[in-house]
């Protein structure tokens, strides 16, 4: 009401007859049965300004009554409408209200029309009023809820002119947050294979700030999580409401749909119970399967380590010629002698038994790890043959019985008695081998015997002869924790021509070079100088002298030594605990020892056949050749550049991990779909998981008094499984479905 209309100060009263001033509140003076009939619908009021009253000069003013006092006490509502163009004199129009409090708006016969006292509003303002309290602070506050309903009015008019734009964004009016969150979720999970798919195969990426890849999976995997839930939680929740609008239930789904839509725990509930129908229990599925995308997603990358190239620092090396030697003294037998780091190579070949006879090969690996192309080298080889089926019986002269003969070879090696458990002789080219090529540098044949199952004190002798030679090898090398590897990728080759007594001696004489044909590069010749050659044989005829190993002293081999007597003899004696010979066993030099100790140390495997030499022995001959083989590769060394390994890792994507979180965010979407086309086939409204809807349409009063008695929260939990209820429609509401929707109980 505009400012100045006091509505009972100093106010007169026209009656609708005569419009004859009256005194305010006053009822007419002609009250009559007609006045009585119409129940005051025709009378009208019209309330001025007292500044504006129009009076008679010298008639007095009229002054306000205490109280209002109509004929009959009613309420009414009264409504303000502008009267023509006099914006001084509104009228006001008389409103019945029914028995509840309820009003009757009658639109005022008329065309209001044309201009506007600013202080009127366009919308007659409306307000109720008591006659019979009809005081001034009365109308203060019906004046003050007309104000307010008037705003509210306004507000739902504004309302009404964005209903488009807050439909869209309305949390409880559309499907807009969960499709958009449905769409972040499908992103996030593209994002984990396409971010994957980048990096299979290649290093594990470097990023700044410690992030690392398994980080990134992690948080889109969250976010996938996170995103589904909302969607996951909406339809559930919806699914409650289209569950009561579409039939009666238990008022216990209530409860059951709701916890479901809270996440897993609640979902497995729903299925044991098995309450949600297919849509609810499609729902409930996808809500636990989504409970497994982050762990799923965690494991589809994997990061193991592999071997990588790195350029530089890796180098080996070769030999192609060697003719290294010192001269001698011819009347000793000894024209060439061999250079120190030929004898320590044998020595260290012999005795190091460390199975590293590569150690004295510098070559370089920065990283640890290497690898080198194939490399031919000239070196020393060897090669060992069984000789025991040559073997025949041979007694010294004077020894009478047979027990006590020997074994020898045609060659000349030979055991003089049983006593001795192991013999080893050396043959050298140009003495009595009968095949000695040019290659040769020296055979050692080795002899002994084992006892025999067949029976106590019967022997079984054995033969094996090694040879060392001249050889190009064509190795493959590498390099692992520091440690070189290298193993033939073919036969070695030799100069295998065996000469005739002159040649041998003409080639000794001529001093002519071993030489030996490249066989991937014909304009390389590999060789090796006679004088080089025949250092090591005659250095090698005192080392590798005849000897064995018995457990008599009396049967040593004196002609090792020219001393006079036993005590000053170069023997070694030994208490073995090994082999044949346990107890004290005596050894004429310690090269026998070293080769009798192998023998034992590393015998055959019993599957190994019977003609493959021994074991241990072909080990320590190996390990002999090699150590030569590298002191000839580093005194003449050739290097050979070779490519250095690095640990790296790198991703691994194991695909197969990837089918949950993919098939966790098709069914979520699916499920959405799902829900949303059974919330616009049963004509649901769209309430979702709203707290505030399960308020405004919660139980009726019947309803509600079943319950009113039962004081613990279980007993109303049980009681609740046995009301039945649905949502029915109220006729007149504005929800927009053409009706209030509330619980309407149903009892069976």
């Amino acid at each position: 009401m505009a400012s100045g209309y006091h509505p009972v100060r100093h106010e007169r009263v026209i009656s609708a007859d005569s419009l004859t001033p009256l005194t305010a509140g006053i009822e007419s003076q002609d009250v009559n049965d007609n006045s009585q009939n119409n129940n005051h619908n025709s009378q009208t009021f019209q309330y001025v300004d007292i500044n504006n009253l129009p009076t008679n000069a010298g008639s007095p003013i009229p002054q306000q009554p205490d109280q209002i006092h109509p004929v009959q006490q009613q309420y009414y509502d009264y409504q303000y409408h502008p009267n023509g163009l006099d914006y001084q004199n509104p009228q006001v129009q008389q409103i019945h209200l029914d028995q509840n409090g309820q009003q009757y708006l009658t639109t005022p016969d008329g065309d209001i029309g044309g201009m506007h006292h600013p202080n009127l509003t366009k919308q007659p303002a409306t307000f109720s009023v008591s006659p019979m309290s009809a005081s001034p602070a009365s109308w203060e506050k019906q004046q003050q809820r007309a104000a307010n309903r008037q705003s509210t009015m306004s507000n739902n008019s504004s309302l009404k002119s964005d209903s488009k734009l807050s439909a869209i964004f309305s949390k409880n009016g559309t499907w807009t947050y969960e499709t958009i969150s449905m769409l972040v979720a499908l992103g996030a999970v593209a994002s984990i294979i396409a971010v994957l798919a980048t990096y299979d195969g290649k290093p594990l990426p470097s990023w700044p700030h410690w992030i690392t890849l398994n980080a990134v999976i992690a948080i889109l995997a969250t976010v996938a999580t996170a995103s589904m839930s909302v969607p996951l939680s909406g339809g559930l929740g919806q699914l409650k409401w289209i569950r009561f609008k579409q039939g009666r239930a238990p008022l216990s789904d209530m409860e059951i749909y709701d916890d479901a839509s809270r996440g897993a725990f609640g979902a497995v509930n729903m299925l044991v119970a098995r309450r949600g129908g297919f849509a609810g229990s499609f729902g409930a599925v996808v809500m636990i399967v989504a409970l497994f995308l982050s762990p799923f997603a965690q494991q589809i990358a994997s990061f193991p380590t592999r071997m990588v190239e790195t350029p530089g620092g890796a180098v080996n090396y070769r030999t192609e010629t060697y003719g290294l030697a010192l001269h001698g003294k011819e009347e000793l037998g000894q024209v060439f002698v061999p250079i120190l780091p030929i004898k320590s190579a044998v020595y260290k070949g012999l005795f190091a038994e460390d199975g590293r006879p590569w150690m004295g090969l510098p070559f370089q690996c920065s990283t640890g790890n290497c690898t080198f192309p194939p490399i031919e080298t000239l070196g020393v080889c060897h090669k060992c043959v069984d000789m025991s089926e040559y073997l025949t019986r041979y007694c010294p002269e004077g020894v009478d019985k047979t027990d006590d003969c020997g074994w020898q070879l045609p060659s000349g090696a030979k055991l003089n008695s049983s006593a001795e458990v192991f013999g080893m002789t050396s043959l050298f080219p140009g003495s009595s081998t009968g095949d000695a090529t040019y290659s040769t540098i020296m055979k050692l044949i080795f002899m002994g015997t084992e006892t025999n199952a067949t029976g106590p004190g019967v022997l079984s002798p054995w033969a094996t002869q090694c040879t060392l030679s001249v050889c190009l090898q064509t190795l493959e090398s590498n390099i692992t924790n520091g440690f070189l590897h290298e193993s033939h990728v073919s036969p070695p080759i030799t100069n295998d021509t065996i000469p005739s007594s002159s040649s041998l001696s003409s080639s000794i004489n001529g001093l002519e070079p071993l030489t030996i044909q490249s066989p991937t590069n014909s304009s390389l010749v590999y060789s090796m100088s006679m004088e080089s050659i025949l250092a090591m044989q005659s250095w090698f005829s005192r080392l590798f002298a005849n000897g064995t190993a018995s457990r008599n002293s009396q049967y040593i081999n004196k002609t090792i030594s020219d001393l006079p007597s036993l005590n000053s003899s170069p023997y070694v004696a030994v208490n073995l605990t090994v082999g044949i010979s346990s107890g004290e066993t005596f050894f004429d030099t310690d090269i026998v020892q070293a080769f009798y100790w192998n023998y034992y140390e590393y015998p055959s495997p019993p599957s190994a056949p019977a003609s493959e030499p021994p074991l241990g022995l072909e080990m320590l001959i190996s390990d002999l050749a090699v150590s030569l083989t590298s002191t000839f590769r580093t005194l003449t060394a050739v290097p050979i550049n070779g490519t250095s390994l690095s640990y790296e890792t790198f991703v691994s994507v194991r695909w197969g991990f990837v089918a949950l979180p993919v098939t966790a965010v098709i069914l979520a979407a699916c499920f959405l779909g799902v829900a949303a086309w059974e919330t616009k086939r049963s004509g649901a409204s769209l309430w979702k998981t709203s707290a505030l809807a399960m308020l405004f349409h919660g139980l009726d009063e019947d309803a509600r008094e079943r319950f009113e008695d039962l004081r613990s929260l279980e007993a109303k939990k049980r009681e609740s499984r046995n009301v039945k209820v649905r949502l029915s429609v109220e006729e007149g509401s504005l929800d927009g479905k053409g009706g209030t929707l509330k619980i309407d109980r149903v009892f069976e």
